[in-house]
């Protein structure tokens, strides 16, 4: 699998490679050492085929989790209360004591 996985990396980084004929990228394979099924299945651009033929995985998730927001939420101070702001219960209590 690894170099299947090596080939395939070789051919994205290089414009060389990338610019091969069918002809051309099926020598290339076969100099490789690439199995005739491994091969077909590249040519041939089937994904799933090679997948499976490799052993790979098909079903990856990617998943990026972002951290909780460490800044505290922007809240207005509270303010002292004015004697208008009392509610009737406080009321009492200040007239009680």
């Amino acid at each position: 699998m690894s170099n299947v996985v090596d080939l395939l990396e070789r051919l994205g980084q290089s414009s060389r490679l990338q610019a091969l004929s069918g002809e051309q990228l099926a020598q290339e394979l076969s100099r490789a050492g690439m199995d005739p099924a491994v091969q077909a299945a590249i040519l041939a651009q089937r994904a799933r085929q090679l997948e499976e033929l490799i052993g790979a995985s098909s079903n990856v998730c990617c998943l990026v989790h972002a951290p909780q927001d460490d800044e505290p939420d922007e809240q207005q101070p509270e303010q002292p209360a004015k004697d208008n702001d009392l509610t009737l219960s406080d009321r009492r209590v200040a007239r009680a004591g």
